[in-house]
């Protein structure tokens, strides 16, 4: 008996003592996670300040990684003009992240037996042309050859309108333009088939297509602070949008008209609703995960539906971005790590997608550069005066190229002159400016120069 006893009470002993490890481990691993979490969460307020700092971040950011939000931080202005700083709960559009939710509204209804993947456009929109050839699918995934819109001038200056148009009005800026090639051939980015989309999607639900993403997915996922009409908003938290932003600088841009990006770039969010977003599609509370699985299988070109595919580090990310006049965003995620990456900015940036892969690198332990300002070279004087002259742009305007006092200068017309600094023998820019410049000079040939600002791009060749 007091054998049996001492065996007893070593017995329970060791549970004591295997619990106390338990409990030990436990909290060591907590205190480790908490570190870890803290460490990332300045190396990553580090890397977005070294985007800021060449002012291509000024936004709101917020990281999760298991199970944790690691940052929700805001960096610059809301509106500088009134010297609102940006703030967690800051509305941005979110432009073609917004294809996304039309790809997920599409893919519920195939869920629901109400359309197939393989279906033709012409079930839905009868005389739509060679619409017995094209399917949803290639709609989806940019395979359908259909003309981009934004190549039609008249529906690229309705952007900067307000003014509402029919739906056949919209159809007819692409609809019968011949295809760029055969549907399901390759892979050409166009706003025009998520507009088709979101026709098919108000054809099915008998709701118009905002009410429909509200019914599948803003509702559900309780996302507020989403909505659709940008210039009819009225939130104090509402972003102004600047093609350019920098301490001495403000370029305020015009609000492109929703009614035409539509289905293709309409939606506004935030940080913490793109956030809900993502528990909705990491935990399938939208769509079945065999659904979501085909969503995010690559079809041509690292495209699902309405999702980019990319492979980086030996892992599946999960992506896309939006970039319109004065907003961008960024979303990317690796739901199996339960990593969630979301960048939103209320300036044209074109390096947004370079800081949310950065950031994924640091999350990842891989390595990773930050962005240095454009650092000015010297040329010869024989060099800056190859590219004197004048360029004629397709609007018959002029660009001058001068020389002066060792310095290469731009002017538009009559506008004032500008300096320009060189980067490269061929490439210049902008102080305190967004702008590139860069000079294509091939013998036997005219020679052009190129220059780009936000999303505008213009060639001009040398007369």
């Amino acid at each position: 008996m007091q054998r049996q006893f001492h065996i007893l009470a070593l017995g329970c002993m060791c549970c004591l003592f295997s619990a106390f490890y338990s409990t030990l481990k436990a909290q060591t691993e907590n205190h480790l996670n908490t570190i870890n979490h803290e460490s990332k969460k300045e190396e990553i307020d580090h890397i977005i300040k070294a985007f800021a700092a060449i002012n291509k971040f000024n936004g709101t950011a917020l990281i999760h990684y298991q199970n944790k939000n690691i940052i929700e931080r805001s960096y610059g202005w809301q509106d500088a003009e009134k010297k609102i700083p940006n703030q967690d709960k800051s509305v941005y559009q979110i432009a073609s992240l917004t294809k996304s939710f039309t790809a997920l509204v599409i893919v519920k209804l195939s869920e629901e037996g109400k359309l197939s993947f393989k279906d033709p456009v012409s079930k839905f929109i009868p005389d739509y042309p060679r619409g017995n050839e094209i399917t949803i699918e290639h709609l989806l995934t940019h395979t359908s050859g259909i003309y981009e819109v934004l190549r039609n001038k008249e529906y690229f200056n309705l952007l900067h309108t307000g003014k509402s148009i029919s739906k056949d009005k919209e159809l007819s800026f692409f609809k019968n333009e011949p295809l760029d090639f055969e549907p399901g051939t390759h892979f050409s980015y166009t706003n025009s088939g998520y507009i088709i989309l979101g026709l098919i999607i108000e054809k099915i639900t008998g709701l118009s297509y905002e009410d429909a993403v509200r019914k599948f997915i803003l509702n559900p996922l309780k996302m507020a602070h989403t909505g659709f009409n940008y210039l009819a908003l009225k939130s104090p938290y509402k972003t102004v949008p600047y093609s350019y932003i920098s301490n001495t600088k403000q370029e305020k841009t015009q609000v492109w008209n929703s009614i035409l990006t539509g289905p293709a770039g309409q939606i506004y969010s935030t940080v913490e609703d793109l956030y809900n977003y993502y528990i909705g599609l990491r935990d399938y509370k939208i769509v079945s995960k065999e659904a979501f699985k085909k969503a995010t299988t690559p079809f041509l070109s690292g495209y699902g539906y309405g999702w980019f595919i990319d492979d980086l580090y030996g892992k599946k990310l999960i992506n896309h971005g939006g970039n319109i006049e004065g907003s961008t965003s960024y979303f990317a995620m690796l739901p199996e790590d339960d990593l969630c990456i979301i960048l939103l900015n209320n300036i044209t940036s074109k390096k947004l997608e370079k800081a949310g892969n950065t950031i994924l690198a640091a999350l990842l332990h891989q390595p990773y550069t930050l962005p240095q300002p454009n650092k000015e070279v010297t040329l010869s004087a024989d060099i800056l005066k190859k590219y004197v002259g004048d360029y004629q742009l397709s609007d018959d305007s002029i660009i001058h190229i001068l020389y002066e006092n060792g310095q290469l200068l731009m002017q538009n017309n009559k506008d004032p002159k500008v300096r320009i600094s060189a980067e490269k023998e061929d490439a210049f820019f902008l102080q305190d400016d967004d702008t590139e410049i860069s000079f294509i000079f091939k013998e036997g040939e005219k020679g052009v120069i190129t220059i780009k600002k936000g999303l505008s791009s213009k060639t001009a060749e040398k007369l």
